[in-house]
């Protein structure tokens, strides 16, 4: 039996890696993420430690001379082979290089949840757990590189350790996801046990909330402040419609982005799954942008969202209603995947949340990222990395295309094959 499991788990990262060959788009969307860049920059001395030039994204001041990034530091690190490959292929190389690394955390994520998956319910299949992970928008956040990517597989693979009894691995991953992302913090109900155990998950938390504590000192000469103070995007405003938002809005609601995740919550009989995206979306409900910028859906529930999926993942749950819902969640993920959703996004509304035109793309259906995605479905040249390059060379993007598609093609006939032995395998087992 647990031959048959690995070989399904090779299936699946054979399978993901297909798609993500398929819709690798191979650059950065948001200038956050250049000015995480930059950070990564720093730690090899590109510029003062912890620095950015203030060309990228939001920055704050600290009590050392320079601008700062009120990101957590781990995605930076992460970062730092980009950095190298940008050292000597120039800036775009360096792009390249992050979404590569972007697609190996997505992979990392798709690996250690079909694992944890198998741990709990024995009985995962393959395609259905495919299909869930796009339903839970892994597979554009595979594509556009954001350290919410990151900072999932990161808890993932902790979550998978706990699964193992392996508590202080558990407690390295946890931190790790904490370090790329603070409101990681929210995930922490996955991890609960008994006290002995938990001693062990915070042995290994401590060294990343000691790195944490001495870079805020660092930066902003007190450990308990990361810089968010001085983002007025951050502040509090409970119950001013965030909750909603987050659920409901034509722009970043849940329901329209990642309808699987809503049918979800009605299968939860472990409060360890579901807690967290309960915590996640309260907190970043009250938030005064609520709506995490640029990115596709609610960007800032997205770590909690694979937790929340799992109870789907045995064959058979939520019957027929089941795979009505996940093609659904699949068709509105193709435009996705095929757009550049940052620019699509960018040109419909301002970037500050006030903004009149911001507003529109929020909470009108003619503005929002969705509709937006499907408008522009096929119009121009898609946004995938051969297709961009074939016309950067003054070749036909669709020869790029085709180059591309082939790489998927490669891997997914590796992936059916593998799944193929494997239903064999199972079949002579029984």
């Amino acid at each position: 039996m647990e031959a048959l499991h690995k070989s399904r788990l090779h299936a699946v990262i054979l399978l993901w890696g297909a798609l993500l060959a398929l819709v690798f788009g191979g650059r950065m969307y948001t200038t956050d993420v250049l000015a995480q860049y930059e950070v990564a920059g720093s730690f090899i001395g590109q510029r003062s430690f912890m620095t950015v030039s203030g060309d990228f994204g939001w920055t704050v001041q600290g009590t050392r001379p320079g601008l700062f990034v009120p990101h957590g530091a781990g995605f930076s690190i992460l970062l730092i082979p980009a950095v190298v490959a940008g050292k000597f292929l120039g800036l775009n190389g360096g792009k390249v290089a992050s979404a590569l690394l972007n697609a190996g955390f997505s992979l990392a994520l798709i690996g250690f949840w079909y694992a944890s998956a198998v741990k709990k319910y024995s009985d995962v299949p393959v395609l259905r757990f495919i299909a869930i992970a796009i339903c839970g928008m892994v597979l554009v956040y595979g594509k556009v590189t954001f350290d919410v990517t990151a900072a999932a597989a990161a808890a993932m693979a902790g979550f998978y350790f706990s699964l193992h009894g392996r508590m202080f691995a558990a407690g390295l991953c946890l931190g790790l996801a904490i370090l790329v992302r603070a409101d990681s913090l929210f995930l922490l109900p996955l991890f609960w046990n008994d006290w002995r155990s938990m001693k062990k998950l915070i042995g290994g938390l401590v060294p990343f909330v000691l790195l944490i504590l001495f870079l805020n000192w660092y930066r902003f000469g007190n450990p308990f402040l990361d810089g968010h103070g001085q983002d007025p995007a951050i502040a509090f405003e409970p119950f001013k419609g965030g909750i909603p938002g987050l659920l409901l809005s034509p722009g970043k609601g849940l329901l329209l982005y990642a309808p699987l995740c809503i049918f979800a919550l009605f299968f939860q009989k472990d409060w360890r799954l579901w807690t967290p995206f309960v915590l996640s979306l309260f907190f970043h409900g009250m938030l005064h942008d609520w709506s995490g910028g640029t990115g596709w859906g609610p960007r800032f529930l997205f770590t909690t969202l694979p937790f929340l999926l799992l109870p789907l993942s045995f064959k058979g749950a939520g019957g027929k209603l089941f795979w009505i819902i996940a093609i659904l969640g699949i068709v509105v993920c193709i435009p996705a995947c095929w757009s550049n959703l940052s620019l699509l996004e960018q040109t419909a509304g301002a970037d500050l949340f006030d903004e009149p035109s911001r507003q529109a793309v929020l909470w009108t259906y003619s503005s929002s990222p969705f509709v937006s995605a499907f408008r522009h479905f096929t119009t121009g040249v898609p946004d995938l990395f051969c297709a961009t390059a074939a016309a950067s060379a003054g070749i036909s993007a669709w020869i790029g295309i085709l180059v591309q598609m082939a790489a998927a093609a490669v891997l997914a006939v590796a992936g059916m094959f593998v799944l193929k032995k494997s239903h064999c395998s199972g079949n002579g087992m029984s």
